[in-house]
């Protein structure tokens, strides 16, 4: 197990704590439990958690081993109020039965939080099938009828003095409810992404467009409306989340856009956007390669600007 698994593990157990805090007692499940450089046994000490292992073979911190992989019929339905899983549905070939086995021994209203590389090298035990992004993670969900807390791929909550959270896996982590849920009102505990690049570098986003946006309008909490610079698909997404009232106009350098209009609001030219940027704030809003470059172009003519999914 890596550092940074357990620090996203342990801390979404915190966060989500009040939703079997009430339970004198908490049946707890680890899917995939065998103790290989440690596990997270050690975050339950309280004598209130009945913790059972269940993996593949017989070992360290193992409880139950199933006959069927994708059929525990040793474990009875309704039986855990909380279910953790960490670094295992890479290795599981139908990763789509085990979820529905998650689903169907967990209580109603239990929680089941899930771990699983996104990235990595291979590393077969005894199979190596796959990595995962939030949707697919949110795609299993559906397919078990479980409801979507939290998705995030190599989650933070804050981006200073996270380093040890970060790591080659970029971890999925996604917790999930069975029905009738009831933490649905629930803030998001990771408004950041620390993914660690193929190049090697560490790079920081919000989690999504939503928090990025909002993040955004509570940073600036005046009466100045904003423009968007970069008049494509992504920008009128933008639009949509920041609300037209919000927005000013677009900016775009493609001189095939300049001078058209997209959903009321007129694309100008940077010449343009340098006469008046005083009285608005610019937003960049494209992808991270075009982001970059527009950042720069906006800071060589004194212009600051925001960018959305580039940097918290």
């Amino acid at each position: 197990m890596h550092k940074s698994s357990f620090l996203r593990m342990e801390y979404l157990l915190k966060w989500y704590k009040p939703l079997w805090d009430n339970n004198n007692i908490v049946n707890i499940l680890d899917v995939g439990s065998y103790d290989q450089n440690g596990t997270y046994k050690v975050l339950f000490s309280e004598h209130r958690y009945k913790y059972t292992g269940l993996d593949l073979e017989i070992g360290p911190n193992v409880d139950v081993v199933p006959n069927d992989i994708y059929s525990w019929d040793e474990i009875s339905d309704n039986q855990f109020d909380l279910i953790i899983s960490g670094q295992v549905f890479e290795h599981i070939e139908f990763p789509w039965l085990t979820i529905k086995e998650i689903h169907r021994v967990l209580k109603p209203s239990g929680i089941c939080i899930i771990s699983a590389p996104n990235a990595g090298i291979e590393h077969k035990a005894p199979t190596d099938c796959y990595r995962f992004f939030s949707d697919g993670m949110i795609a299993l969900a559906k397919w078990a009828n479980l409801n979507v807390l939290h998705t995030s791929v190599a989650g933070i909550p804050r981006k200073n003095g996270m380093l040890d959270w970060v790591s080659e896996w970029n971890d999925v982590f996604t917790v999930l409810q069975k029905n009738p849920i009831t933490g649905s009102n629930y803030d998001d505990p990771f408004i950041y992404e620390y993914r660690l690049l193929q190049d090697g570098m560490a790079h920081i986003a919000y989690k999504n467009e939503d928090i990025a946006v909002n993040e955004i309008i509570k940073k600036f909490d005046d009466t100045k409306k904003f423009i968007i610079f970069g008049a494509g698909e992504y920008g009128e997404r933008i639009l949509k989340l920041f609300g037209s009232n919000r927005v000013f106009c677009f900016g775009d350098n493609s001189k095939d856009k300049i001078g058209r209009t997209i959903a009321g609001k007129k694309i100008l030219s940077l010449d343009e956007i340098k006469k008046i940027f005083g009285g608005y704030h610019v937003v960049v809003a494209a992808n991270y390669t075009v982001s970059v470059e527009i950042k720069k172009q906006l800071e060589r003519e004194r212009i600051p600007a925001e960018t959305l999914y580039l940097e918290g």
